[in-house]
Protein backbone atom coordinates (compact mmCIF):
# COMPACT_ATOMS: atom_id res chain seq x y z
CA UNK A 1 0.00 0.00 0.00
CA UNK A 2 1.42 3.86 -1.15
CA UNK A 3 1.62 6.04 1.39
CA UNK A 4 -0.59 9.29 1.10
CA UNK A 5 2.42 11.76 1.96
CA UNK A 6 4.86 10.03 -0.97
CA UNK A 7 1.30 10.86 -3.25
CA UNK A 8 0.24 14.17 -2.80
CA UNK A 9 2.71 15.78 -0.80
CA UNK A 10 5.55 16.74 -3.49
CA UNK A 11 2.33 17.32 -5.73
CA UNK A 12 1.67 20.03 -3.04
CA UNK A 13 5.15 21.27 -2.51
CA UNK A 14 5.43 21.55 -6.59
CA UNK A 15 2.68 23.72 -6.26
CA UNK A 16 3.62 26.28 -3.68
CA UNK A 17 6.62 27.18 -4.35
CA UNK A 18 8.74 28.93 -1.10
CA UNK A 19 10.15 32.12 -1.69
CA UNK A 20 13.99 32.56 -1.30
CA UNK A 21 14.04 35.65 0.34
CA UNK A 22 11.15 35.96 2.06
CA UNK A 23 11.07 31.97 3.25
CA UNK A 24 7.51 32.52 2.57
CA UNK A 25 5.18 30.39 -0.18
CA UNK A 26 3.97 31.78 -3.30
CA UNK A 27 1.52 30.71 -5.28
CA UNK A 28 1.80 29.47 -9.08
CA UNK A 29 -0.48 32.88 -9.96
CA UNK A 30 2.27 34.50 -8.61
CA UNK A 31 5.02 32.69 -10.16
CA UNK A 32 2.93 33.19 -13.98
CA UNK A 33 2.50 36.52 -13.14
CA UNK A 34 6.14 37.07 -12.77
CA UNK A 35 7.25 35.00 -15.54
CA UNK A 36 4.48 36.99 -17.46
CA UNK A 37 6.31 40.54 -16.72
CA UNK A 38 10.03 39.03 -17.84
CA UNK A 39 8.29 37.70 -21.11
CA UNK A 40 6.53 41.38 -21.85
CA UNK A 41 9.87 43.11 -21.15
CA UNK A 42 11.10 40.78 -23.44
CA UNK A 43 8.75 41.11 -26.35
CA UNK A 44 8.93 44.70 -25.87
CA UNK A 45 12.84 44.68 -25.76
CA UNK A 46 12.50 42.88 -29.01
CA UNK A 47 10.39 44.95 -30.68
CA UNK A 48 12.72 48.38 -29.55
CA UNK A 49 15.69 46.48 -32.06
CA UNK A 50 13.22 45.58 -34.72
CA UNK A 51 12.16 49.25 -34.91
CA UNK A 52 16.08 50.28 -34.68
CA UNK A 53 16.75 47.89 -37.35
CA UNK A 54 13.90 49.17 -39.85
CA UNK A 55 15.24 52.57 -39.21
CA UNK A 56 18.83 51.54 -40.36
CA UNK A 57 17.53 49.02 -43.40
CA UNK A 58 16.54 51.92 -44.49
CA UNK A 59 19.75 54.51 -45.06
CA UNK A 60 21.62 51.40 -46.52
CA UNK A 61 22.56 52.31 -49.87
CA UNK A 62 24.22 50.05 -52.31
CA UNK A 63 27.29 50.87 -54.86
CA UNK A 64 27.32 49.62 -58.33
CA UNK A 65 30.42 47.73 -57.29
CA UNK A 66 28.51 46.26 -54.39
CA UNK A 67 25.90 45.00 -56.60
CA UNK A 68 28.10 43.36 -59.23
CA UNK A 69 29.75 41.72 -56.40
CA UNK A 70 26.88 40.79 -54.48
CA UNK A 71 24.28 39.55 -57.25
CA UNK A 72 26.90 38.13 -59.41
CA UNK A 73 25.93 40.25 -62.72
CA UNK A 74 27.53 42.50 -64.94
CA UNK A 75 27.83 46.00 -65.46
CA UNK A 76 25.78 45.71 -68.86
CA UNK A 77 22.72 43.90 -66.87
CA UNK A 78 22.91 46.45 -64.14
CA UNK A 79 22.77 49.38 -66.62
CA UNK A 80 19.64 47.60 -68.47
CA UNK A 81 17.75 47.66 -64.83
CA UNK A 82 18.70 50.98 -64.36
CA UNK A 83 17.40 52.19 -68.11
CA UNK A 84 14.25 49.80 -68.01
CA UNK A 85 13.91 51.54 -64.21
CA UNK A 86 13.40 48.15 -62.91
CA UNK A 87 15.73 48.86 -59.90
CA UNK A 88 15.23 52.57 -58.24
CA UNK A 89 18.78 54.61 -57.76
CA UNK A 90 20.10 58.06 -57.67
CA UNK A 91 23.55 59.75 -58.85
CA UNK A 92 25.71 61.30 -56.10
CA UNK A 93 28.28 62.25 -58.53
CA UNK A 94 28.06 62.49 -62.27
CA UNK A 95 30.02 58.96 -62.66
CA UNK A 96 28.63 57.37 -58.91
CA UNK A 97 25.02 55.73 -58.52
CA UNK A 98 23.78 54.27 -55.37
CA UNK A 99 20.38 52.15 -55.25
CA UNK A 100 18.49 52.09 -52.27
CA UNK A 101 18.59 48.72 -50.45
CA UNK A 102 15.02 48.11 -50.14
CA UNK A 103 14.19 48.73 -53.83
CA UNK A 104 16.79 46.60 -55.17
CA UNK A 105 15.25 43.86 -52.97
CA UNK A 106 11.80 44.38 -53.78
CA UNK A 107 12.76 44.82 -57.52
CA UNK A 108 14.97 41.31 -57.12
CA UNK A 109 12.22 39.67 -54.95
CA UNK A 110 9.33 40.67 -57.42
CA UNK A 111 10.69 39.81 -60.16
CA UNK A 112 11.20 43.20 -61.71
CA UNK A 113 15.24 42.83 -62.27
CA UNK A 114 15.56 39.51 -63.41
CA UNK A 115 17.33 38.21 -66.87
CA UNK A 116 17.63 34.68 -68.18
CA UNK A 117 19.72 32.49 -65.96
CA UNK A 118 19.36 34.67 -62.54
CA UNK A 119 18.49 32.85 -59.59
CA UNK A 120 16.31 35.07 -57.51
CA UNK A 121 16.65 33.33 -54.13
CA UNK A 122 20.58 32.88 -53.94
CA UNK A 123 20.28 36.52 -55.25
CA UNK A 124 18.03 37.23 -52.20
CA UNK A 125 20.05 35.18 -49.44
CA UNK A 126 23.09 36.99 -50.24
CA UNK A 127 21.27 40.62 -49.86
CA UNK A 128 19.89 39.27 -46.43
CA UNK A 129 23.52 38.43 -45.36
CA UNK A 130 24.68 41.53 -46.66
CA UNK A 131 22.18 43.62 -44.44
CA UNK A 132 22.60 41.64 -41.62
CA UNK A 133 26.63 41.96 -41.54
CA UNK A 134 25.97 45.85 -41.99
CA UNK A 135 23.32 46.06 -39.12
CA UNK A 136 24.99 43.83 -36.72
CA UNK A 137 27.95 46.07 -37.69
CA UNK A 138 25.97 49.36 -37.07
CA UNK A 139 24.43 47.55 -33.76
CA UNK A 140 27.63 46.27 -32.25
CA UNK A 141 27.84 42.99 -32.18
CA UNK A 142 30.35 42.09 -35.29
CA UNK A 143 32.66 39.68 -36.19
CA UNK A 144 34.16 41.87 -39.31
CA UNK A 145 33.83 46.06 -39.26
CA UNK A 146 31.61 47.42 -41.96
CA UNK A 147 34.54 48.26 -44.27
CA UNK A 148 35.17 44.52 -44.45
CA UNK A 149 31.76 43.64 -45.50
Amino acid sequence: MLDFSVMVLPKFFNAMKINELNKEPTSIYDELRAIHEELHDVASFIFGLKNDYEVLEEKIELSTTDILRLLGISKASLARWREANAVPYRYISSNHVVYPFKGLYLAVKTGRATFKGFRRLEALQRLNAYKDGLLKGYMGDHEKHIEEL
